[in-house]
């Protein structure tokens, strides 16, 4: 009985160590991708669930912020946008920071716009594009 109470205290063990080893729980989606101006055009690999961190320039005092444009793929849910730092003067250049989950497998290109929202019918000021593969 005390031997058969120490085997399995020794394998407990060692799934745990197996599974701190590789730095996720299993079952758990792999940590998040994150790409920045210099990744444009280049192609990313993500699987499903997998969460998407872009982070660009930009100078959201001024109005202007980076939006997913109409035609960007469905296999990438916009989660949320934020600003990391602050600006060092009013209208400042700062990071924003564009996370979004893959929902589905295939292939698509991640669309963003830079432009002021409230200003319609004219071309983004910038556009930024991503390859993106979704694995099952």
């Amino acid at each position: 009985m005390k031997a058969n109470i120490l085997l399995f205290a020794a394998l407990g063990a060692v799934a745990l160590a197996a599974m701190a080893g590789n730095g996720q729980a299993m079952g758990s989606p792999p940590p998040a991708f994150t790409v920045t101006q210099e990744d444009a055009g280049k192609p990313v690999t993500l699987s499903v669930g997998q969460r998407l961190t872009v982070h660009l320039s930009a100078q959201l005092g001024t109005g202007f912020g980076w939006a997913a444009a109409s035609d960007s793929t469905p296999l990438l849910k916009f989660e949320s946008s934020s600003a990391l730092g602050s600006a060092t003067m009013p209208g400042g250049a700062q990071t924003q920071e564009l996370v979004f989950t893959a929902t589905g497998a295939g292939q698509g290109t991640l669309n963003l716009e830079y432009r002021q929202p409230w200003v319609k019918n004219t071309p983004p000021s910038k556009t930024y594009s991503l390859s993106v593969t979704v694995a099952p």
